[in-house]
């Protein structure tokens, strides 16, 4: 189009019609704008005074006309390229829109998430208000230091209440006892008392007791115990009595110390707070109580006197003879409770000392361990777990444990990688025995172990479940090659669990799936003869004998254990087989299994957890025991028994 002559003739023209019209145009803006001035001029004129018109004239001002001037050459200065059209701007992209759009959005909703943010979830600030009053001063001298709480140290012996009365000073303690002794306790009672010092922040010790009750007692007497003990007051018939349980720290000179205290009492009188106490007798006498031996002084005949004991490492100080009796009750329940576990032998899984199996030592506190071959990979394996158990062990009962295995040789040797293995029907002379016996033992020695339930003694025939793992011989034979196998078992320090007591001759099915009853008591000549080498345990069978008793199975019955004590030494242990068998089971409550052993006179239960939980047959037991079904007695003595041995045997 720019080409078209006549385009370009027409634009021509449109030019010069512009530069006229804008000539007019300014022509008619001059115009207009000197009429302005002057109908202004006019309006001056008109709002002169005559005062003012008598005024001389205003000088012409060139600076003035000068501004005039410029202002009429500003109205000309239009540039004609603002009287063309211009282009319209370009419209913006279609994207540059959407993102204006989107911010658009963005901001209104943080301003309306801000708006309800200030006014709907902000908390506002609380107002502080200024205090009206002066503010005092706080001195240093007044701010005082929070002390912290003084902590009471466990008790040695259980108590049926615990008092904690406090004071502000020690000589505060003789009037706060003497008005706790007139409370009234129950009888058979013991009420624990523990001064809180104030002062000091912390509970009075046993010197500060007998300082401000002014007792005098030997100064060494105090660096024999330790630091903790427990003060209780005990009621009974007769009124309350004082009873003091301290642990004895240095044994050594103590004797000397308890001498010099009574010849002193026996020579200057009993004084307390400062008075002499009048007596009924005035030397000390012994007298024994569940095997411990207490030191007394009669003071009234109203149960009222001077009693003390040392055993073990308890010092027991009361005054009244029942008290102490009643206190060496509990100390010795309490050690029994801590001691129960050791009655039980106890299967386990796995290869290593897990956490589980520790926490079950923890609670439980068991006397021994039976090794599976599930726990049993190689030599060093078994070393080191072995070691981590008796580790164990002592942390948490300070007994070693009994590490039983049935390593019988042939084809029960739970530890399979052991190169004695030789099966017991294949020993043919006591010379051979006694062999076997030794080298196993040195290597049963060598790994750890120390309880081996071998060998079985029991009279067989072709066809009995247990044939293939006898000495497959007469009675009188078998005596003597046990006699010796045992004696080399001994010779290389491995205790010994001769088994089972009477014997499973004669039965076919295995009695840890279904309970043999049988009519008459087996052959025990053999038994009797490998007695003679003292083997550590004797263990029992779990069959139905009914010329001993007709219901219960040999291990439960208490007819048949006895028929055993008559029939063997009477420092070997009774260990029964494990208790943890279905054809058990399936026949008696858990808490009879484990009970009715000990009430028969079993002193060691094996319970391997086979098929049911360890945990489930420990707690049975403890329970039953706790609610007095088990004869304590019994306990005691199977628990005396224990660890007698161990501490004979295991070093």
């Amino acid at each position: 189009m720019d080409s078209d002559p006549n385009f370009q003739e027409k634009k021509e023209e449109r030019l010069e019609f512009l530069k006229r019209e804008e000539i007019r145009t300014m022509a008619k803006d001059i115009a207009r704008l000197r009429e302005i001035e002057a109908q202004e001029e006019r309006e001056k004129v008109a709002a002169v005074t005559p005062e003012e018109r008598k005024k001389p004239p205003v000088p012409f001002s060139p600076e003035k006309e000068t501004q005039k001037k410029a202002q009429e050459a500003e109205v000309k200065k239009i540039s004609l390229d603002t009287l063309i059209p211009k282009k319209p701007p370009p419209r913006p992209f279609f994207l540059t829109k959407i993102l204006a759009r989107v911010f658009i959005v963005l901001i209104c909703l943080f301003l309306v998430g801000f708006i309800y943010w200030f006014f709907g979830i902000r908390k506002p600030a609380e107002e502080i208000t200024p205090p009206t009053g002066e503010t005092e001063e706080v001195g240093e001298e007044e701010i005082k230091e929070e002390k912290p709480e003084i902590v009471i140290p466990p008790s040695l012996i259980p108590a049926e209440e615990t008092r904690a009365p406090e004071v502000s000073q020690m000589e505060e303690i003789p009037a706060a006892f003497s008005q706790l002794m007139k409370e009234e306790i129950p009888e058979g009672s013991f009420v624990r008392i523990v001064f809180k010092n104030l002062e000091e922040n912390r509970p009075a010790s046993l010197e500060d007791l007998a300082l401000v009750s002014q007792v005098e007692v030997p100064s060494e007497f105090y660096s024999k115990l330790e630091q903790n003990f427990t003060l209780f007051i005990f009621s009974q018939v007769q009124g309350n009595r004082v009873a003091l349980v301290g642990k004895v720290k240095e044994k050594e000179g103590l004797n000397k110390v308890f001498q010099t205290w009574e010849d002193k009492i026996e020579k200057d009188g009993i004084f307390l707070s400062g008075k002499q106490i009048p007596t009924a007798v005035s030397y000390f006498r012994t007298a024994f109580y569940q095997g411990v031996g207490i030191r007394y002084l009669t003071i009234s005949k109203n149960d009222f006197g001077i009693c003390y004991a040392q055993f073990d490492d308890n010092f027991v100080l009361t005054t009244s003879f029942e008290g102490i009796k009643r206190v060496i009750d509990r100390i010795k329940a309490e050690e029994l409770e801590k001691q129960i576990g050791q009655l039980f032998i106890i299967g386990f899984e796995g290869k290593t000392v897990t956490p589980e199996l520790e926490e079950l030592f923890k609670q439980y506190k068991p006397g021994g361990v039976l090794l599976l071959s599930d726990n049993i990979e190689n030599a060093s394996q078994l070393t080191t777990l072995i070691s981590d158990l008796q580790a164990l062990s002592l942390r948490e009962t300070n007994f070693p444990l009994f590490i039983a295995v049935d390593q019988e040789g042939g084809l029960v040797s739970r530890i399979g990688f052991a190169s004695e293995k030789t099966a017991q029907s294949e020993i043919k002379t006591s010379t051979g025995a006694l062999q076997v016996g030794s080298n196993r033992g040195k290597e049963l020695k060598t790994l750890g172990v120390n309880l081996n339930l071998a060998p079985l003694l029991d009279l067989t025939s072709s066809g009995d479940f247990l044939y293939e793992r006898s000495f497959q011989k007469p009675a009188t034979e078998i005596g003597y090659l046990a006699k010796s196998l045992i004696l080399g078992q001994k010779g290389a320090g491995i205790l010994t669990a001769i088994k089972h007591f009477p014997g499973y001759g004669g039965i076919t099915v295995h009695p840890e799936n279904e309970l043999a009853i049988v009519n008459e008591i087996p052959e025990i000549s053999q038994f009797e003869k490998a007695m003679e080498a003292n083997p550590e345990f004797i263990m029992t069978a779990n069959v139905i004998y009914k010329k001993l008793d007709p219901t219960l199975p040999f291990t439960f019955s208490k007819t048949a254990i006895q028929f055993l004590k008559n029939n063997s030494n009477p420092e070997v242990l009774i260990i029964s087989d494990d208790l943890a068998q279905d054809s058990l089971l399936n026949k008696f409550p858990l808490e009879e299994i484990v009970k009715l052993p000990v009430e028969a006179g079993v002193d060691v239960l094996i319970f391997s957890g086979w098929d049911i939980e360890v945990s489930q047959g420990l707690e049975a037991f403890y329970t039953a025991f706790k609610n007095g079904e088990v004869s304590k007695a019994n306990v005691e003595t199977a628990v005396s028994r224990i660890i007698q041995l161990k501490q004979k045997t295991l070093k």
